[in-house]
């Protein structure tokens, strides 16, 4: 990885910081840059104020550069970390095998998503590409039958609200068992609920071994996409504005093109731009791609070009939920849900399934509106009626106090 040499590109949302961009050069370019820009990294930056998308890079930089660089303070600490990550890892990776375990049992297929996925499939070793928590796919369809199983290996959701009421609002929800976090998801896109809108990936996807036991996994070209799709945001969640840009995605865009490299196989372009266009997603990977490129990935210029010239309202929808250009000005930890964006973007995507018009007139929208907000609203505040909202917002932001910091 070596920058282009060429100035960003005016308006690419999805830029690092310098000071991240070093860092990713560390860990992604050839031996000498790689070293040059650890050297600087180190010399500008407080480890005790590095964001979290650079600590959670010091393992892989650790493993980079161990034997190249001198063992200062910066690279014991990296090893810690590193370190850390293994264990943390390990408990995660054993756990998972006990879900895929008894998802089989139960006759529901799973697929590795995310760093799940990434660390076992793509990285050096799985402690170089930290996780937080796991992460699987399972079938629209099997998603309530998913809710038990998982409910029976005494894993418990985070939201009270049942399964059925939650499918079509959100794309996963979170279960805690214990110190593990699991997230189940039933879409793997967050702005993507119908029961069809994983078909391309399912149809794609490639049969894997985990630890002995049988999973499915995306095919490389659609990992990319993922990986492009779900990191490159301005936000957590879709909805919230993040403070410093995501960055383990570049990374893990990197690993994917490495590893289709070194086993002999090409990014399918191809299906890239057909996946964009069929998720409405053409202006949001035109912007990560760029960033990609910049930063020295081999991007099809053709498909830049292309995509520039895209002119689709649900692309455009897409585009500002996921790379919201401004911060907020007051609160800037607090979530801000983008309902009627999200709302449009929700009909116009339910509307193409049904095959029915690509745009709904302002009165039918309306006539929508309303339900999908009280709808939204009670499912993502786990209020099981509009009296509850209030008091399960106090206990939200009392919970997490740091929302309300000015």
């Amino acid at each position: 990885m070596t920058p282009s040499g060429r100035p960003w590109v005016d308006g690419v949302r999805s830029r690092p910081t310098a000071s991240q961009e070093l860092l990713l050069q560390a860990c992604l370019a050839e031996e000498g840059a790689a070293i040059a820009a650890w050297e600087r990294w180190c010399a500008t930056t407080d480890l005790d104020r590095i964001d979290e998308e650079s600590f959670r890079h010091l393992p892989f930089a650790w493993h980079r550069l161990q034997g190249l660089v001198n063992r200062d303070r910066t690279l014991e600490i990296a090893k810690g970390v590193y370190r850390q990550a293994w264990y943390r890892n390990q408990l995660l990776l054993r756990a998972l095998g006990g879900v895929l375990d008894s998802l089989g049992a139960a006759g529901i297929e799973a697929m590795l998503l995310k760093g799940t996925s990434l660390s076992t499939r793509y990285y050096p070793t799985p402690a170089t590409r930290p996780m937080v928590d796991i992460d699987l796919l399972v079938p629209h369809h099997a998603a309530e039958r998913a809710f038990a199983v998982l409910a029976r290996d005494g894993w418990r959701p985070v939201k009270r609200t049942p399964a059925k009421h939650l499918i079509g609002h959100v794309h996963s929800v979170s279960f805690v068992r214990e110190q593990t976090n699991f997230d189940l998801h039933w879409n793997a896109l967050w702005a993507q609920h119908t029961p069809d809108a994983d078909a391309a990936f399912w149809q794609n996807a490639i049969r894997i071994d985990h630890q002995g036991r049988a999973a499915w996994a995306l095919a490389p070209s659609d990992e990319l996409f993922h990986t492009c799709m779900h990191g490159a945001r301005r936000s957590q969640n879709a909805y919230s504005w993040a403070p410093l840009p995501l960055i383990r995605w570049i990374t893990d865009a990197f690993m994917i093109a490495r590893r289709c490299s070194l086993d002999g196989c090409d990014i399918d372009w191809a299906r890239i731009a057909a996946l964009a266009e069929r998720y409405h997603a053409r202006l949001h990977l035109r912007d990560a791609f760029l960033c990609l490129s910049h930063l020295g990935l081999a991007v099809p210029e053709e498909l830049l070009a292309e995509w520039a010239e895209v002119r689709s309202p649900a692309d455009e929808l897409h585009y500002d939920l996921a790379l919201t250009p401004r911060p907020p000005r007051f609160f800037p930890a607090l979530p801000r849900f983008q309902f009627w964006k999200s709302y449009r973007m929700k009909t116009y995507i339910e509307q193409r399934a049904n095959g029915g018009a690509a745009h709904a007139g302002l009165a039918q929208q309306l006539a929508g509106f309303v339900p999908y907000l009280v709808a939204f609203v009670k499912a993502d505040l786990d209020a099981p009626r509009l009296r509850d909202v209030p008091a399960e917002l106090t206990r939200k932001l009392a919970g997490r106090p740091s929302l309300l910091r000015p």
